[in-house]
């Protein structure tokens, strides 16, 4: 295993990252999110260095002061809205504004009417699996970029849906592009 620390922008001991991956029985390729979770805390304490914390879904970042401020703002302006159920399909402003986020962030125009707000991102992958694995008669499978949550997965054989994965230890750049394009082909996706 090759562990590049010799940079400023990596202040990790090497030696000592390779020592605890070893007495903590971690293989890199394999390793679960609890494992993961557990080291870098580890090497967080150890080192005096913040990670930015995915394995969780909690990325450990500071909000920008306008989020609060936002959110504090229309709590006062629609203090009716807390007591009352949304509808179904969404929030016509919080749609409009998800429309907009994607078109000013990825560049890409979506109907407003097509962003569907959800309570987080196991209920919205939930939605988009139970929706995804239904769109074709033959695709029945959803793919999942490893490693991941494996919630998802549970979720994927909650819905009687079949799963297939890619190890991204494996897999990076053309070479990942040509695994999934490969998967693709076979038009279970």
């Amino acid at each position: 295993m090759s562990i590049n620390s010799h940079h400023a922008i990596f202040p990790l001991d090497e030696a000592y990252l390779k020592e605890r991956l070893e007495s903590l029985e971690i293989d890199l390729r394999q390793v679960s999110i609890r494992e993961l979770n557990r080291l870098v805390d580890e090497l967080s304490n150890r080192f005096d260095v913040e990670f930015l914390r995915f394995e969780f879904g909690v990325p450990g970042l500071t909000p920008h002061q306008i989020g609060p401020e936002e959110e504090i703002q229309f709590l006062q302006d629609k203090s009716h809205a807390i007591g009352t159920y949304p509808p179904f399909d969404g929030v016509p402003s919080l749609k409009k504004a998800t429309a907009k986020f994607v078109k000013n962030f990825l560049n890409v125009d979506v109907d407003a009417k097509c962003c569907i707000p959800t309570v987080g991102a196991m209920h919205g992958g939930f939605i988009c699996q139970s929706i995804a694995g239904r769109l074709r008669p033959n695709s029945d499978t959803i793919l999942y970029l490893d490693p991941g949550f494996p919630v998802n997965k549970l979720q994927t054989k909650f819905l009687g849906l079949r799963e297939s994965s890619i190890d991204l230890y494996d897999y990076r750049g053309d070479k990942l592009i040509d695994e999934i394009e490969r998967i693709f082909s076979m038009g279970q996706i």
